[in-house]
């Protein structure tokens, strides 16, 4: 019995070490980071480029690391949850652009650079096309595109997004989701008068900005209200506007004021992760979504 006993116990303890080291690999699995490029803080100061460490993968949910700082203490404290040294392989629709070595620095000096670090290594740092607004965010200055830099070597992209013409059934589907999500709309008759007024907008005054679309039938439709014809801020409604439309043609409101940035499979868990990039008025970050848009975590900061 004695003997059965020591067995058990000797069994016992092998299972535990198996599930802690179980855990302790889930624990330890990705990071996302996002490589940047960045115009100065000041007048006349170069652009550089950095890594901003945003996501983790923890069991099985992805979080965002600690990024809405209020006040400048926060920006102190914060910096001991960011890893302090990272090594990155850099992709780009599936494919492989490089790697990269990045250290956190002293401090975080600004709201905007949170959970940005310094480039160590000394490989050339990988871009993709030329400088553009359309990734410059709030600040407006044309930049390269940001591109995904993961803390393990998963890059492919299983499910296919892929940029594609939304076909008129799903536009319908979206266009009619929108009116119900925006069932009153006020406008201006021109920008002299600059009176609101309640606007019977029709399905052409929702315009698709762009539609990807994924081997496993999914798409995600950016669309906005045009035009705006006031002379200030505008409706909400005119903030270009994110549904996604399942294999079932189920049609659900995703966000607004962003665009994608890649997909991959990032945990390679069999399924893509999708990071859109949060571009809105003094607001900035990244937001992934995983599990068929059914999850999502967000890494959300301030200019000011």
């Amino acid at each position: 019995m004695r003997q059965n006993t020591n067995t058990a116990l000797h069994t016992a303890a092998f299972l535990v070490v198996i599930l802690c080291s179980v855990a302790s690999a889930q624990d330890s699995s990705a990071i996302l980071g996002v490589l940047e490029d960045n115009p100065g803080h000041s007048a006349g100061d170069p652009h550089y480029r950095s890594v901003r460490v945003v996501f983790y993968k923890q069991r099985e949910k992805w979080e965002a690391f600690p990024s809405n700082c209020p006040n400048q203490e926060c920006l102190k404290s914060i910096l001991a949850k960011y890893p302090k040294d990272m090594a990155w392989t850099v992709a780009f629709d599936g494919k492989i652009l490089g790697s990269l070595e990045s250290r956190a620095p002293k401090e975080f000096d600004f709201y905007s650079t949170v959970g940005q670090q310094t480039i160590t290594s000394n490989a050339k740092v990988p871009t993709v096309g030329e400088p553009s607004e359309s990734f410059a965010g709030f600040l407006g200055v044309p930049v390269y595109r940001p591109l995904i830099a993961n803390s393990q070597p998963f890059y492919a992209d299983p499910e296919r997004w892929k940029r594609a013409e939304s076909p008129a059934d799903i536009l319908s589907r979206v266009r009619h989701r929108f009116r119900e999500k925006f069932r009153k709309v006020s406008n201006c008759a021109n920008p002299e008068t600059n009176v609101e007024q309640p606007w019977q907008y029709e399905d052409g005054n929702i315009k698709v900005l762009s539609s990807y679309s994924s081997v496993k039938g999914w798409w995600v439709v950016q669309v906005e209200l045009d035009p705006y014809r006031c002379d200030g801020p505008s409706d909400v409604a005119f903030v270009d506007q994110w549904f996604v439309i399942s294999p079932n043609s189920t049609v659900r409101f995703l966000g607004s004021a962003m665009w994608l940035v890649d997909a991959g499979d990032y945990d390679n868990d069999g399924r893509s992760e999708i990071v859109f990039s949060i571009n809105d008025y003094n607001r900035g970050g990244y937001k992934l979504f995983y599990d068929d848009f059914s999850k999502s975590a967000t890494f959300e900061f301030g200019y000011h």
